[in-house]
């Protein structure tokens, strides 16, 4: 498997043909981790809103030491994500495409087992056919079964054979954690407008919008009543945030893109202290997203995707400070929470067609005089 450099991966084109080929067995031994990694999630999933209190008790029993319900889920997933990342280690090492995932499973897991940032749904159908054992879900997993079926049948029709799937698994996780809706539907709305805006709304092999920005955006201007955005219920425990920038910075170093974030966050923490004048509010608290998980999110995939960003390092930083302006902006005049979408929504399709246009077209010597 050919390393690559991109934190989310899309098809290529018709042309390329990235594949899982490897030794004999190594198609069945990727069946297997992902049973076995699926497997370990969903048993987070379906017993977690017990999983804390019994292993704080069961702690308590064993050494008399009394320890808080969350801290004990979340040392619980450390513990898996540790065993996930041997499981899946030469796979890791041998193919980036599989890091964003890594680290979108890890914001996923520590932001519910430390803050709870999931929705859950009750589901008659489900009770009825568990028998009452499972009587809720998480409709994060509609968005990631979603988004990878779309991407399947999307893609293969398209190219003519089956995608890389590490893309539409963040996407998949990142709709299910940023969307918050009473409903089902708005997940899967969400879902297919990001896999869909990949293979449309694009120019040659460059995509205009970052997928789940686009259909977040969407879905919050379109269906306000029906849909809201993970913010600040989600907490803001430095542990957690410590954790993520550090897998999340090391993720990105390797890749080539760190300093889009640190960029973004260069020109946030200053354009904090304007707003916190304009407004006459805390400094603190308008520095406080860069804490949420979505916040996380935002800066370690929506503006670092290597096919919705400009190509060289010095306009990638250019970009990254124009959003964090942009946002600025927004948040200011017209005072809307979502001014982070919004921004990137707004910033990203016209800073890529501007360099589109110029690499065409711009770029391209004058014709000789004597030629004429």
């Amino acid at each position: 498997m050919t390393p690559t450099t991109s934190i989310m991966q899309t098809p290529a084109g018709p042309k390329s043909r990235p594949t899982l080929a490897g030794p004999p067995g190594a198609s069945t031994g990727l069946f297997v981790r992902v049973g076995i990694t699926l497997g370990l999630l969903v048993a987070y999933f379906v017993y977690r809103e017990t999983l804390g209190l019994d292993l704080s008790s069961l702690w308590l029993s064993i050494t008399g030491v009394s320890i808080a319900s969350k801290s004990a889920a979340a040392w619980l997933v450390a513990t898996v994500l540790v065993g996930v990342v041997v499981l899946w280690f030469d796979i890791l090492r041998r193919d980036k495409r599989f890091h964003a995932p890594l680290l979108i499973t890890s914001i996923l897991l520590f932001g519910d087992a430390g803050f709870g940032i999931l929705e859950n749904h009750s589901s008659r159908l489900l009770s009825e056919l568990t028998g009452g054992a499972i009587q809720s879900f998480s409709p994060t997993f509609v968005a990631i079964f979603t988004t990878i079926a779309a991407e399947m049948l999307i893609g293969r029709f398209f190219y003519g054979k089956w995608p890389h799937l590490a893309s539409a698994y963040v996407s998949g996780i990142s709709a299910g954690i940023l969307v918050k809706s009473p409903a089902t539907w708005p997940f899967v709305m969400v879902g297919l407008i990001s896999i869909t805006s990949k293979y449309v709304l694009r120019v040659g092999d460059r995509h205009l919008w970052n997928p789940t920005n686009l259909g977040v955006a969407a879905m919050l201007t379109l269906a306000p009543e029906h849909v809201a955005s993970l913010s600040v219920q989600a907490g803001n425990e430095i542990w957690a945030v410590a954790i993520i920038w550090i897998l999340g910075g090391l993720i990105l170093w390797q890749l080539g893109r760190l300093h889009i974030p640190l960029a973004f966050v260069a020109a946030f923490v200053p354009l904090s202290l304007l707003r916190a004048w304009w407004t006459s509010h805390e400094f603190e608290t308008e520095l406080a997203p860069m804490t949420s998980p979505m916040f996380q999110l935002y800066i370690f995939f929506m503006i670092t995707d290597p096919k919705t960003t400009t190509k060289t390092w010095w306009r990638q930083v250019i970009v990254a400070v124009l959003v964090a302006v942009t946002e600025t902006y927004l948040r200011l005049r017209w005072e809307t929470v979502h001014s982070l979408y919004y921004a990137l929504f707004t910033v990203g399709p016209i800073t890529n067609l501007i360099e589109i246009v110029y690499s065409r077209y711009g770029s391209r010597p004058a014709p000789n005089a004597a030629s004429r």
